[in-house]
């Protein structure tokens, strides 16, 4: 059953180009957020492109998700920021700061 589930909401996310956006700790704390869908192009697009279109929101999401403290999985394995994402990803946001850290 939990495979169904799982395939219909990738169905979905490939049908409308989105990937699935995760905030964790300090990341989720900071920019009050815990997840999200973002509609991505159709072409190649890499992790650091798609967090740069993130940074443009404000100057809390610019802080937050600098490259010096952001880490980022690609479908639950760590990934580098030249890495590509697709439609479908599910794209997990960690911070190396704590969330005693200002």
């Amino acid at each position: 059953m939990q495979k169904l589930f799982a395939s219909l909401f990738l169905r979905g996310l490939k049908k409308r180009h989105e990937v699935e956006v995760m905030y964790f700790g300090r990341a989720s704390e900071f920019l009050m957020m815990t997840s999200e869908r973002i509609a991505i192009p159709n072409e190649p697009l890499s992790l650091r492109q798609m967090l740069d279109s993130l940074r443009t929101r404000d100057s809390r999401w610019a802080y937050e998700l600098d490259d010096r403290h952001v880490m980022c999985t690609v479908n639950q394995a760590p990934a580098m920021l030249w890495d590509n994402i697709k439609v479908g990803d599910e794209i997990g946001i960690f911070s190396r700061k704590s969330i005693f850290e200002m």
